[in-house]
């Protein structure tokens, strides 16, 4: 797959998720997402636990 966009860290290590990311993941404000790195690759996936 190859980049979608890109965002800038800010100051205090905060990014935007990107809306195409966003819609993709089917996240919105109050969701959760998990992220991981795997094989040297970071994943980040919608969180469907409960609180």
């Amino acid at each position: 797959m190859g980049k979608l966009t890109d965002t800038k860290v800010s100051e205090k290590n905060l990014t935007t998720v990107p809306k195409s990311v966003r819609n993709f993941l089917d996240v919105a404000e109050g969701d959760r997402v998990e992220w991981h790195v795997e094989n040297g690759e970071v994943v980040v996936k919608k969180d469907d636990s409960e609180d």
